[in-house]
């Protein structure tokens, strides 16, 4: 599938939509490429939110083919969550961009707590290269949850994003 081919998606169902996506599907490279001309789409045709519907598809069909992973797929969900909101909620365009829902998935994606991380003991060394790599994971999807933060509905979620917004500055 090409740009026009990716273009022709966004008037059609999220049904027909999936089904063409699916049945042209490519490797994860070719996911980022349709998740890009989706972005570019709205930006030039005064139709975002049939481009932000058409997104949502996109990254639900990546994430259950094993396009892009989950991690990409929060993130990205974030993203256009974080974009969406100051104009209305998210879940208006799509169900799957209701924004509780997403920030919460990015700290599922963690594995982790902001206790837990504010405990684990790092340096610049080449023994701790693990444990930065997975500092910095949780630090990408922590970051992407704070994002869309301000439109948050649930106290406790507020209340465990306030705990990690303290974290993270020190994080690597």
């Amino acid at each position: 599938m090409d740009v026009a081919g990716v273009r022709a998606l966004v008037d059609l169902s999220r049904r027909e939509q999936r089904e063409r996506l699916v049945a042209a599907a490519g490797d994860g490279g070719w996911w980022l490429f349709v998740v890009q001309v989706c972005a570019g789409g709205a930006d030039e045709d005064g139709r975002a939110a049939g481009w932000a519907r058409l997104t949502a598809v996109v990254l639900g069909a990546a994430l259950d083919t094993g396009g892009l992973s989950a991690d990409e797929v929060a993130v990205r969900r974030a993203s256009l969550v974080a974009a969406l909101a100051p104009c209305g909620p998210p879940e208006d365009v799509d169900p799957s961009l209701r924004t509780d829902d997403v920030v919460r998935e990015c700290l599922r994606l963690t594995g982790t707590t902001a206790a837990e991380v504010a405990a684990t003991p790092w340096a610049l060394r080449a023994e701790d290269v693990p444990v930065l790599r997975r500092l910095r994971r949780v630090r990408t999807l922590v970051g992407a949850a704070l994002w869309p933060a301000d439109h948050v509905h649930d106290a406790g979620l507020r209340a465990e994003l306030a705990g990690w917004r303290a974290v993270l500055p020190r994080l690597p």
